[in-house]
């Protein structure tokens, strides 16, 4: 168990790394409703900046159903279970999956994670959070519903990215989140990403709608990541088990705008402008 543990900590030393500031940005992805594809998205996102040369962590916040090293074709041999009973510490569970790309793992079904307290929950999250520094931006997969989302951005978070699709449940129950968020964690900047529209103008009129009802109906402001279209072969990359680490060009765009939300400092000015 050691012996893995210490080749999953096989990553550059603090030291080796840049200033970064006391807390580095951490980006909350989550989704007020199921199959909206946060996790797809969450995965997409942190490989496309660990491509522009941010070392990233990808962190999996829903604790007991963790499907990221499904989606990034990765095998952990340590989770949560281990350091819920001392064998591991936080930083044993995180495994280097691409080039300034590194994975924090959920459980999956575990009954351990399963029988923790809401407290607990929280208590977990804030210690895992203590990792977060030692990276230039961490991407967490909060899941979707109110509860793991606000639990998470309440954590630890520099913004919230709200994943939807353009169907009217969807957007429902996103409007729903956004308005806890807002009443829970009204200084948290909340962005959009319109996922898997037919064409560019039915992302855009969406996300017109859920601005101007959050806009007149709760004084809140959201932003706009833009839109990810349909995808075929990224729906069969999923289906099939694939790595989503070549797929990460869907979201380049949405990619480049995040990269303006993260301080030149944290990067020590390696991304180019």
């Amino acid at each position: 168990m050691k012996d893995q543990a210490s080749a999953l900590r096989n990553r550059p030393q603090r030291q080796d790394l840049p200033e970064i500031p006391a807390e580095s940005p951490a980006i909350i992805v989550g989704g007020g409703k199921g199959g909206v594809g946060v996790s797809v998205l969450a995965t997409l996102l942190a490989s496309g900046l660990a491509r522009q040369g941010v070392r990233v962590l990808l962190m999996d916040a829903t604790l007991n159903q963790g499907n990221l090293h499904v989606l990034l074709g990765a095998t952990p041999s340590l989770t949560l279970e281990a350091v819920l009973t001392g064998e591991a510490s936080p930083e044993d569970l995180v495994m280097p999956v691409a080039e300034n790309l590194w994975l924090l793992p959920a459980a999956s079904g575990a009954e351990r994670v399963h029988a923790l307290t809401t407290m607990d929950r929280a208590r977990l999250q804030v210690r895992l959070a203590g990792l977060m520094d030692a990276y230039d931006v961490t991407v967490v997969d909060a899941g979707t519903g109110i509860e793991g989302v606000l639990r998470a951005a309440l954590t630890r978070s520099t913004r919230v990215v709200a994943v939807t699709t353009p169907e009217p449940a969807a957007l429902a129950d996103t409007y729903a989140l956004v308005k806890i968020l807002s009443h829970e964690a009204p200084s948290i900047p909340v962005d959009l990403i319109m996922n898997r529209t037919f064409d560019p103008a039915e992302g855009e009129a969406a996300c017109g709608r859920l601005q101007d009802a959050a806009s007149r109906f709760l004084g809140r402001a959201l932003g706009s990541l833009g839109s990810v279209p349909e995808d075929v072969t990224l729906a069969r990359a999923v289906r099939h088990a694939q790595s989503l680490l070549d797929h990460d060009v869907r979201v380049a765009p949405i990619v480049g705008r995040l990269l303006e939300c993260v301080p030149s400092t944290v990067v020590g000015g390696r991304v180019a402008s």
